[in-house]
């Protein structure tokens, strides 16, 4: 049995519900089920007194996060790159710059790196310039209380209780740049849905000034008291399988995603999904989605109007995307993590990390 010790400080860091924690939370509760492993919990390392490896499940760019020395055999989670790629919408500023080039260091030490797609393992090889051997891409899921509901009491309770529009397009994420909010709720406003987002970020409070927020304080400007969009922000799980059950298109048209989960969200609930043609969306989505370009708000409307005019377009998509979902488990997840580990305890990983 392999001793992991697992470092869940993200969870008391605000990614408690977001795609990270979601992750930290799935993947530790499937490692111990598994009698190959024997999973130990921290949030500062010193509460470590044995493992026989460590597993970090996030990397901060732009924060001290990752140790310089490693006391154990070390795995560390980059879900993307995105900062990087688009460092004009994301300034680090001078503190960050420096603590970036402490975590790139922190990284050599590294025995290596997980990823929740190929897209986002063949960036972080480019930008990073990480060997490719030392990156493995491992698929993420949906969660289980993701699934077509058949309860009509229910679901029209959930419309009652949330104000739900007889048609609506649906929305789930964060106020991001990489989101493409501005263009999303543009190329919704043009079909003839109305648009429901869910997500804590969208109702909290922010300095809008910041350089990160921009398009977020347009849309405010914008569309905040559009009667066609409506905001929600956060919703328990239960309810948010009910509302994108209601729902007659999931959207999610985003500049960049290192994996892109609401697809396969919508695509459990039996939703045909939009989304957009770059970075990793296509390889999650499959053939089980319109795929559009995210710069421009038409496509995103074509798209759109094309699911709710089709009637043999839409079913196909719902079909090829209850298939679709097959690809991903968080079980087979777990199991790939497993295989991280054994092949790094076994001593089958290759130096220097960097090319």
């Amino acid at each position: 049995m392999i001793k992991i010790a697992f470092d869940v400080s993200p969870l008391q860091a605000g990614h408690q519900t977001r795609g990270v924690g979601f992750y930290i939370q799935n993947l530790l509760q499937q490692l111990k089920k598994d009698s190959r492993v024997k999973v130990v919990e921290f949030d500062n390392l010193s509460q470590v007194k044995r493992a026989d490896l460590v597993h970090y499940p996030f990397f901060d760019f732009f924060k001290a996060s990752l140790p310089l020395y490693k006391k154990y055999p070390t795995v560390l989670t980059i879900h993307d790159v995105t900062p990087l790629l688009f460092p004009q919408r994301y300034p680090a500023g001078v503190r960050g710059l420096i603590n970036l080039l402490r975590q790139k260091l922190a990284l050599t030490n590294i025995d290596m790196v997980i990823t929740d797609s190929e897209s986002s393992r063949s960036d972080i090889i480019k930008i990073l310039g990480i060997k490719e051997d030392i990156v493995q891409s491992i698929y993420l899921a949906a969660g289980s209380d993701f699934q077509i509901l058949r309860d009509a009491k229910f679901l029209k309770k959930i419309k009652t209780k949330y104000s739900l529009p007889d048609r609506f397009v649906v929305y789930t994420g964060n106020v991001n740049w990489n989101k493409n909010i501005l263009n999303l709720a543009k190329g919704c406003l043009e079909s003839d849905l109305d648009l429901v987002i869910i997500g804590k970020s969208f109702t909290q409070k922010y300095n809008l000034d910041h350089p990160e927020l921009r398009s977020f304080a347009r849309f405010i400007e914008e569309y905040a008291d559009n009667p066609r969009i409506h905001l929600l922000g956060f919703v328990e799980t239960t309810d948010l399988v009910g509302i994108i059950n209601l729902a007659n298109v999931g959207l999610l048209p985003s500049f960049y995603e290192g994996f892109g989960l609401p697809i396969l969200e919508f695509q459990a609930c039996g939703l045909p999904v939009v989304t957009a043609n770059t970075a990793s969306m296509p390889e999650i989505a499959g053939q089980a989605a319109m795929l559009v370009d995210p710069y421009q708000p038409l496509e995103i409307t074509q798209a759109i109007n094309d699911v709710m005019q089709n009637n043999d377009l839409r079913k196909e998509l719902v079909e090829l995307g209850l298939k679709n979902i097959q690809r991903f488990s968080w079980s087979q997840c777990a199991d790939q993590t497993i295989q991280v580990y054994k092949k790094i305890i076994n001593g089958n990983t290759s130096y220097p990390f960097f090319v």
